[in-house]
């Protein structure tokens, strides 16, 4: 017994290890190789705020995949038809990429192109929030590794595991960084990841452009990254604002 846990626990140590997110989120990258997985993202999901709720809005954590792939997927919005991103929220157990079943044209044009990019195969593991949001795993790699069951299980768990200790190191930072952000700062930047403007985002909130401009950078600042929407991103992560 004791010998069929240490590859498991071999795993996870480094997952479990990690003291804060950038450390985290390289260690599950190693683990995910070590399975046989040379591409992977992991992403939040929660239902877009609309008439029809048939959208998916998309909060990246991290990306690991072509270069290419991801500027052509952002350039075309492919977020928002992306049967991966459908099948999550209907979905408690990993799936396979090719077996999503019901694709339209548009769904099917993104795997399509996905393959053509590389991406021939892949499994998703969805984790359900409370509040209704979809943390998801997707790995790709070669076919004998995402149809083999063992490794796909072994996904699921340390999926599990990252989902864990992302909650547990983003609550933790979380509270740093909110002490360091005003309201204003946290308005500013929930409208930057809206994609507004600095002009926009003070006629909504009755303020002028210079202003704002004021409360993104020193909230860049406060947050250590070197980009308005960096700020908004790991604003967003950590749970700081609600885009």
């Amino acid at each position: 017994m004791e010998g069929a846990r240490s590859p498991l626990r071999a795993l996870t140590a480094p997952l479990a290890g990690a003291n804060d997110l950038p450390s985290l989120i390289t260690s599950f990258g190693r683990v995910a190789r070590c399975l046989g997985f040379s591409h992977y993202v992991i992403s939040r999901l929660s239902r877009a705020q609309c008439a029809s709720c048939s959208e998916a809005a998309l909060e990246m954590i991290c990306a690991h995949y072509p270069d290419q792939w991801v500027q052509h997927y952002q350039k075309n919005g492919y977020a928002l038809v992306d049967p991966v991103h459908r099948t999550a929220f209907t979905q408690t157990a990993p799936y396979r990429w090719r077996d999503i079943a019901n694709l339209n044209r548009l769904e099917q044009r993104v795997l399509d192109e996905a393959l053509e990019a590389g991406l021939a195969n892949g499994i998703s593991i969805p984790i359900h929030e409370p509040t209704g949001r979809v943390l998801l795993v997707n790995l790709s790699g070669q076919a004998s590794v995402v149809n083999a069951e063992a490794t796909r299980r072994l996904a699921h768990l340390i999926s599990t595991q990252f989902h864990y200790e992302f909650e547990r190191l983003r609550k933790h930072q979380s509270a740093a960084d909110s002490q360091r952000l005003t309201p204003r700062q946290c308005e500013c930047l929930t409208w930057v990841a809206r994609g507004k403007s600095s002009w926009t985002i003070g006629q909504l909130l009755g303020i002028s452009q210079h202003t704002v401009d004021y409360h993104i950078d020193t909230a860049m600042e406060a947050l250590n990254v070197n980009s308005r929407t960096s700020a908004a991103v790991k604003a967003a992560v950590l749970g700081l604002i609600r885009p």
